[in-house]
């Protein structure tokens, strides 16, 4: 066998305001950006965005899981109970920002999401209206293109502080809007860029860079019926495929470490329009196991090597991701 090349993983280009606070780099990769859909995550937002107002995020990043405690997990329904008691342990607590404004905006803002979740269904479908329902995306080369409030950070303010919100002026409700997804102002040197991220295929076979030594790695649906050139046939599934015996399957392997997370699959639930943003996840998952990746790349470079999956979508599955992933950190 000739030599073999090791998995390279190069740090990524990131906006600029990420610098090297080493609290900013996960907050920035796996948050800033991306869609929100989740009342809880909303309203935890709102409120730490809310205390940011005249300081730094950093300040409050820092002190996100003080809020987190302090403010009961952010379930608005609890915080919409806090009492005067409760004001005044929060006036003491070193773990959050101890504003009595900003504390009691908190607990007005709780009782005001309440009644929005009420009259809409959920406070997502009332604040992804102000986008249409689809994040805006922004092609800035630099932060310093980014503005501080838009039009519709304009009318959502507007429509909050109408509804009894405090502390969401347009420059705080913008904030949230690219914190929560609804809009995209990653730089198009960012590799959270749209642009940037993996491809939607229109074949079976993920795209991959032209390396004549890449070897060559097929995807099949565990379903199909094999055949003799699929080689050693690995599936890369966290569950067993319903109705498949061992014997009918002809896995040679199940590499379930290396399938996405139970969380990251419930998440996923094979939506193309979160293609993109499921390859980014379960890329950094595959960085957090670099052993098992490494002997799966060795296993690849023995010989013809086919992946399997269950699902029915043909073109986003977890197969085809870890395929393009491998592509990209191949050298």
């Amino acid at each position: 066998m000739g030599r073999t090349t090791r998995l390279q993983i190069q740090e990524p280009i990131r906006c600029g305001w990420v610098g090297t606070k080493p609290h900013f780099i996960p907050y920035h990769d796996e948050e800033w950006g991306i869609p929100v859909h989740e009342d809880h995550h909303h309203f935890e937002m709102l409120t730490l965005e809310g205390a940011q107002a005249g300081l730094s995020w950093s300040t409050i990043l820092l002190r996100r899981e003080g809020y987190r405690r302090a403010f009961a997990g952010f379930d608005p329904e609890k915080v919409a109970r806090f009492d005067s008691r409760k004001k005044a342990v929060l006036l003491q607590d070193t773990g959050i920002i101890r504003n009595r404004l900003k504390i009691e905006s908190a607990i007005t803002n709780a009782k005001a999401f309440l009644t929005i979740q009420e009259a809409f269904g959920s406070f997502d479908h009332y604040i992804w209206d102000f986008v249409g329902g689809a994040p805006i995306i922004n092609d800035w080369k630099e932060m310093a293109q980014v503005p501080a409030t838009t039009p519709q950070s304009d009318a959502l303010s507007k429509d909050l502080k109408k509804r009894g919100f405090r502390f969401v002026g347009s420059t705080v409700i913008y904030a949230h809007m690219q914190a929560a997804g609804l809009v995209n102002d990653h730089t198009t040197d960012c590799f959270r860029h749209p642009s940037n991220l993996l491809p939607l295929t229109s074949s079976r076979v993920a795209i991959v860079p032209k390396k004549s030594n890449f070897p060559a790695i097929k995807i099949k649906r565990v379903y199909d019926i094999p055949a003799p050139d699929d080689g050693f046939r690995i599936l890369i599934d966290r569950l067993w495929p319903r109705g498949l015996t061992k014997e009918t399957a002809k896995a040679d392997l199940w590499q379930k470490d290396l399938a996405p997370s139970t969380a990251l699959r419930h998440w996923f639930q094979h939506e193309p329009k979160r293609w993109g943003e499921f390859q980014i996840r379960y890329a950094k998952e595959l960085e957090q196991k670099p052993k098992a990746v490494e002997e799966l790349w060795q296993r690849i470079q023995e010989g013809p090597v086919t992946f399997l999956f269950g699902a029915k979508n043909q073109e986003c599955n977890n197969a085809v991701a870890l395929k393009a992933y491998l592509s990209l950190h191949y050298e």
